[in-house]
């Protein structure tokens, strides 16, 4: 009688993941955006995504799937077949959403292989060309009297810009009114139309506005001034050390992706993140290009799991 030993159905099962490993990829990869088209991780997701299909000779479709302040394209992720044709560019709300909802209906750490952390964009504060403040403070002084200039519109619920309001608020003493919406694009349309008073998002999206004049860049969190506003300053310069809440992205894979791709990924964009037009592109963004190993990401969503875990139960942060 024939039969296979568990060793040896082992070392079949681990000729057959090389081999599939070595030929990958044969067919278009999905890359899932959480957000909105328009915004930053849009924006971001499609510069890699373009470079990262001229390397591996398959396209890489950008799928927007924006909802559930990132839940719906996580899960989707987390569900897909662990065979590196669906990722997800992770956002920050990744590592606040389980301080913030509590159980989800997938593991953060156990159901995602991490592959890159990919990019750290500033967050831009700003209120309708219109509207009387000029600064920080006076905005604050405004938001006290006038309940609409209070009101904040954010990319959604967990988000870097959402943490950074929050921040604010709670340092400030003013009761400031979070709106999420699904991604950076739809939240400065409408503080495009002054439908808010004030607005916290990724720096990409609402800087053509401000060097139209249609916005007012009122401060930036970020650890220096962007070149692209020098003369905007950063939060601890009008007065608010403790704004410290930043935006990042990251590509992600689900869990029991072959390690063979996950490494192969990893180099991949870690290369794309190098050239110069890609950091031209992401320079205009105000985005910095990060890159690193996967065993660097894993540790950066962990400590920022624990971070945001701590924050939101200080600062009592709910979804809106």
């Amino acid at each position: 009688m024939n039969f296979v030993t568990p060793v040896a159905a082992l070392a079949l099962a681990f000729a057959a993941h090389a081999a599939f490993a070595q030929t990958w990829p044969t067919r278009p990869i999905r890359l899932l955006s959480p957000y909105a088209a328009g915004g930053s991780n849009d924006l971001t997701a499609r510069i890699v995504a373009e470079r990262l299909a001229a390397r591996l000779g398959q396209p890489v479709l950008v799928e927007n799937k924006p909802g559930a302040n990132n839940r719906i394209a996580t899960e989707l992720v987390a569900k897909s077949s662990a065979d590196g044709y669906t990722l997800l560019w992770v956002a920050a709300p990744y590592t606040v959403n389980p301080a913030l909802y509590g159980k989800l209906p997938y593991d953060t750490v156990k159901d995602f292989a991490p592959v890159v952390h990919t990019v750290m964009a500033p967050i831009l504060f700003s209120v309708p060309a219109t509207s009387p403040a000029t600064t920080v403070k006076e905005y604050l002084a405004l938001a006290k009297s006038d309940p609409h200039a209070a009101t904040v519109c954010s990319p959604g619920n967990g988000s870097g810009p959402h943490l950074a309001l929050e921040q604010l608020a709670a340092t400030s003493g003013v009761p400031l009114v979070h709106i999420p919406y699904k991604g950076d694009a739809p939240a400065v349309n409408d503080l495009l139309g002054a439908r808010v008073g004030a607005c916290m998002n990724a720096f990409a999206t609402p800087l053509p506005h401000v060097k139209a004049g249609k916005l007012r860049a009122l401060a930036v969190v970020s650890t220096r001034r962007m070149p692209q506003l020098p003369d905007v300053p950063i939060f601890s310069e009008a007065g608010y050390p403790a704004v410290d809440a930043y935006a990042w992205f990251g590509l992600l894979a689900p869990a029991r992706t072959p390690k063979d791709i996950v490494e192969r990924l990893n180099a991949e964009v870690n290369q794309i993140l190098k050239l110069p037009e890609t950091i031209e592109r992401f320079t205009v963004l105000g985005a910095l290009p990060l890159g690193g190993t996967p065993a660097a990401f894993d540790q950066f969503i962990r400590a920022d799991l624990e971070k945001w875990n701590r924050i939101v139960k200080e600062l009592n942060i709910k979804a809106d």
